[in-house]
Formats: C-alpha cells, structure tokens, sequence
C-alpha cells in the first residue's frame, strides 16, 4: 500500500511541476524573456520535457490501470506544456525565424510520436489513445489555424508557395513540412483537406484585402 501512495506522489509532484513550469512562462513576467532565450526554454526545457514524459508514459499506457486519470492528467500537461508557452509568445519566437522552425518541426514530431500512425478504431478499447489522440489534434489544430491566420502556413499546393517559402525564413517551407507531417498521421489524415480549406480560405482573404487597399489608392490618387 505505501508503495502505491509513494507513486501517486510522485505523479502529483510531476504534475504539479509542469503546470508551474507552463504557468511561469505564460504569466506577465514571461514577457520580459529575450527572444534567443525563450526559443532555447521552449527546446531545452518544454519540448524535452514533455516529448520525453510523453513517451514514458505512452510505453506504459497498457499497465495504467487505476492510475488512469492520474496518467492522462499528466498527459494534458505535457501537450499543454509544449503548446501553451508556444501559442502565447508566438510572434516573439517567430521574430527569430531560423529557431521558430527548428521549434515547430520539433512539435510535429512530438505529436507525430504521440497521435500514432494509425487512427483510433472503433475496436480500440484503450480510452487514454482514444482521449489522448483527441486532445492534441485538437491542440495541433488550434497551433496551425493560429499559424495560418499569421501567413505562415499557406496551402502549399497554390502560388503563394514561393512566397511563403520567404516568408518562412531559414530556407526551410514551414507550410510543406507542417502537410507531410500531418498527412503522415493517420489520426489526422480525415482532417488535413479541412485545415487546407482553411489556409486556401485565408489566402482568398489576404488577396480581397489587398486588393481592396490598392482599390483605395487609386480612388485617393483621383481625388488628387
């Protein structure tokens, strides 16, 4: 009996230390973090972290047995850990281009890992793939439709791939390397065309926009 009440222990001391650690970072003194700073915390501590927690816990997930809200708990925190931080201080990571990418291509890895190759089936008895996977597509959807509304993910299949290619900074496409991931997880394959239509739509928007600014200059060039 001691034994078990010494693991709970220590999974809530775990827990209770990554809701600190996300916490202090997405509170009013994280704002005072340098950008070079911020980008090595986000991959030294909060990607490593929770990307090795999460594969703990996923290579023990068939012995959770009464421990199954304790160990999905710590799951969130984990997915809440790496998207939190990275969502509340994006335009500043985004401000240093060449590690911003390095750290998205890190998180999609992560989620990669996480999501797993194949969907959850209607056999799949296991409710912590099952809830797992709904919590970080959800998360990974909310990062991307974030990115797409920025311009920093477009739908590279269009001719703004060139430019987002620039945009992205680092030579690397964040727009092809964010589809090949997320095509590659079969969880979220059903949902890849959705997000697509989202960044096509934000495009067409981007352009009505525009166009609607040089419609405006010409009419003050009239009127002069």
């Amino acid at each position: 009996m001691s034994i078990v009440f010494f693991s709970l222990d220590l999974q809530h001391v775990r827990q209770h230390a990554l809701s600190l650690l996300t916490d202090a970072l997405i509170d009013r003194h994280g704002r005072s973090i340098p950008a070079t700073s911020l980008c090595d915390i986000m991959n030294t501590i909060c990607l490593h972290v929770a990307g090795r927690r999460i594969t703990d816990l996923l290579r023990v997930r068939s012995s959770f047995g009464s421990d199954f809200d304790e160990c999905l708990i710590e799951l969130e925190l984990c997915i809440s850990l790496i998207f939190k931080p990275f969502l509340h201080h994006l335009k500043t990571l985004v401000s240093v281009e060449g590690d911003f990418v390095g750290i998205w291509i890190s998180m999609l890895g992560i989620m990669s890992q996480l999501l797993g190759d194949d969907s959850v089936s209607s056999g799949d008895n296991d409710d912590v793939s099952r809830m797992t996977k709904e919590l970080g597509s959800e998360h990974l959807r909310n990062a991307v439709m974030v990115l797409i509304a920025m311009g920093l993910i477009t739908d590279d299949t269009d001719s703004r791939g060139e430019q987002q290619q620039q945009r992205s900074g680092g030579g690397q496409d964040v727009s092809s390397v964010t589809w090949a991931a997320i095509g590659s997880i079969g969880y979220c394959k059903p949902l890849v065309e959705e997000w697509r239509q989202s960044a096509r739509e934000s495009a067409m928007d981007d352009n009505a926009s525009s166009q609607n600014v040089v419609n405006l200059g010409v009419g003050d060039d009239g009127a002069d």
